[in-house]
C-alpha cells in the first residue's frame, strides 16, 4: 500500500506539469479583465522561465535531501505557487505564482522519474 500511495503522489506531480502548461488559455477573458496582452504573455511565459531553474535544482536536491525529502519540498513549492495564484489580486501576483509553479514543474520533471525508477 505505501508503494501505491508513493506512485500516486509522484504521478500527480507530473499531472500538475501538464495541467499548468495548458491551463492559462481558457480563463484569459475572466481573469482580471482589462489586462494587457503583454502582461498576459508574461504570465504564460513565466511558467516556462521557472522550469529550467527547477530542473537544475531538482537533481541536486534529490542527492542532498534524498528522493522522498526532495519530493516533499516539491509538493510544498506547488502548494505555495497554487495558493498564491488562487489569492492573487493583480497580474503581477499571477506572474510570480506562475514562475513558482514553473519552478516546481521543472523540479518534478527531474525528480519524479528518479523517484519512480527506484
Amino acid at each position: 500500500a505505501p508503494l501505491v500511495f508513493a506512485i500516486i503522489v509522484a504521478s500527480t506531480c507530473q499531472f500538475l506539469v501538464g495541467y499548468n502548461t495548458g491551463v492559462m488559455n481558457a480563463p484569459e477573458k475572466v481573469v482580471f479583465p482589462g489586462h494587457s496582452t503583454t502582461l498576459w504573455a508574461f504570465a504564460v511565459a513565466a511558467f516556462a522561465v521557472g522550469g529550467p531553474f527547477g530542473a537544475a535544482l531538482g537533481g541536486k536536491m534529490a542527492d542532498q535531501r534524498g528522493r522522498r525529502g526532495a519530493m516533499l519540498i516539491d509538493i510544498w513549492i506547488f502548494l505555495v505557487g497554487g495558493l498564491l495564484q488562487t489569492i492573487a489580486h493583480d497580474m503581477f501576483t499571477i506572474i510570480l505564482a506562475r514562475l513558482i509553479i514553473g519552478f516546481a514543474s521543472g523540479y518534478s520533471s527531474v525528480l519524479v522519474p528518479i523517484y519512480l525508477g527506484e
